[in-house]
């Protein structure tokens, strides 16, 4: 890989992304004690299902990204790298590693918010350069992972 990024190589480590928080969230399933978390990691687990197809949905137009066109996409580029590699699932394809190294249910759910909260900054950016068709399905993201958010503070609630 060069020094920077092509546009699909960027849609491959966010899609990537996408499909390490469903593991992650599956693996939480099997490991929360509390009935009310297991059922929103399950809920969590299925909507990072649907936004895998959505990302799919999404690849054609982020191919398109005429990257030869954008003067500083080197800078660019090296952005969303730096976004993805914040993210706080792990390397492995599974989640279940890193569920299995918490000590706790609000560990798993700090570390589900943080991921939310990358989620929603890569989109951001990543709405910048596609059509404005698709910049649409891309809010419809950001709107979602923003529930995703909601969704993790209501269940941290119940814990605490």
């Amino acid at each position: 890989m060069s020094a920077y990024f092509s546009s699909l190589d960027i849609f491959t480590m966010a899609l990537q992304i996408e499909q390490k928080g469903h593991s992650f969230y599956e693996a939480m399933v099997n490991h929360a004690q509390n009935k009310n978390l297991k059922d929103g990691f399950k809920w969590l687990a299925n909507e990072e299902k649907q936004h895998i197809n959505n990302f799919e949905q999404l690849r054609e137009s982020i191919e398109r990204i005429n990257t030869r066109n954008i003067d500083n996409w080197e800078e660019v580029s090296l952005y969303f790298k730096a976004l993805l590699d914040t993210k706080v699932f792990p390397l492995t394809p599974d989640g279940n590693s890193l569920a299995q190294e918490l000590k706790d249910e609000i560990g798993a759910i700090q570390i589900s918010i943080s991921f939310e909260k990358d989620t929603i900054l890569f989109l951001q950016e990543l709405s910048r350069w596609v059509n404005p068709e698709d910049q649409k399905k891309i809010e419809k993201l950001i709107e979602q992972e923003k529930g995703h958010v909601l969704k993790l503070i209501e269940m941290r609630k119940q814990v605490l």
